[in-house]
């Protein structure tokens, strides 16, 4: 069951959906040539708020001449009156509509909900402020999207973050081993990384890093999860039929050869895999005792 809205963000949502509703008003108003600026149309809305009752007066006084006592045209006065103000007020409202649909913009992007679009014809000075009220926010979702997605990338791998590849691997543990399938944690690092390190320099160890992410990447493919677990360490979570999982060995483990070393590098690995929904941090676990038993057995 979806989660009922907030009373804030509920109310947010109403006023847009009635500043929306209240712009055809104003649209019928921008139909017109001659009150194509903002000022025109207010002031047509307060002539047709006056004229219109006082014309409908005078012709209920002429139509009614020398049958109208004193006190009901008094009462016709106060009436006309009455109405012409409600229809001026009415009108203004209507007239505020691009301004409303402005402001239920920024609250949108101030509670982090989607920003819709509303179009309004005319260049006169409230369309021109929801216009860009609406280019300000799209913009700054934009570039909030975008630093998100790069806040979830490696800078140097562009393989995803410890954080991210974390919250997408659990997600893919619980998603698939819902559907029968089997999900395996393959960690790895490189055997001989700091020796490497510190005669190659930090340079040819970071092209060395990108080479192995490359790999890693390749193999994940588009369903997979890979990251970078930390250092010279890689974490992919990949899912498939139990019986039909490829060698994660035959996968990662060819040699690495870089120019210059004495001899290739390895990818040392520690498999774990499951087809029950457990946590993401005993799987890893599991691989890494894997790697260290590994490690131990050379």
């Amino acid at each position: 069951m979806s989660k009922p809205p907030q009373p804030q963000e509920a109310s947010a949502a109403q006023d847009a959906a009635g500043a929306a509703d209240r712009l055809g008003f104003y649209r019928l108003l921008a139909s017109f040539p001659a009150l194509g600026s903002y000022r025109a149309k207010f002031v047509a809305v307060l002539a047709a708020g006056f004229f219109v009752p006082a014309f409908l007066l005078v012709l209920v006084v002429v139509l009614g001449a020398g049958r109208l006592g004193l006190l009901t045209l008094v009462a016709l006065v106060a009436l006309f009156a009455v109405l012409g103000f409600a229809l001026a007020v009415r009108a203004i409202d209507g007239l505020l509509a691009p301004l409303d649909a402005a402001e239920a913009v920024v609250d949108d992007l101030a509670f982090g909900r989607a920003v819709g679009r509303v179009d309004v014809p005319g260049s006169d000075t409230a369309a021109q402020v929801l216009r860009g009220v609406q280019g300000l926010a799209q913009r700054v979702e934009r570039e909030a999207r975008d630093s998100r997605v790069r806040g979830e990338r490696d800078e140097l791998t562009g393989l995803l973050t410890r954080a991210a590849g974390r919250e997408r691997a659990q997600q893919m543990i619980d998603g698939e081993t819902r559907r029968g399938r089997c999900v395996r944690v393959v960690v790895g690092d490189v055997v001989g990384f700091a020796a490497f390190n510190a005669i190659h320099g930090n340079g040819r160890g970071d092209a060395m890093l990108k080479v192995i992410a490359s790999r890693i990447a390749r193999v994940a493919g588009e369903g997979a999860v890979a990251a970078r677990w930390g250092g010279d360490a890689f974490l992919l979570v990949e899912s498939g039929m139990p019986d039909a999982m490829p060698d994660a060995q035959e996968l990662l483990g060819r040699p690495i050869v870089v120019k210059g070393a004495e001899e290739p590098l390895r990818l040392a690995i520690g498999v774990a895999q499951t087809e029950a929904r457990v946590p993401l941090d005993r799987l890893v676990a599991d691989a890494e005792a894997a790697l260290a038993a590994a490690r131990a057995s050379g």
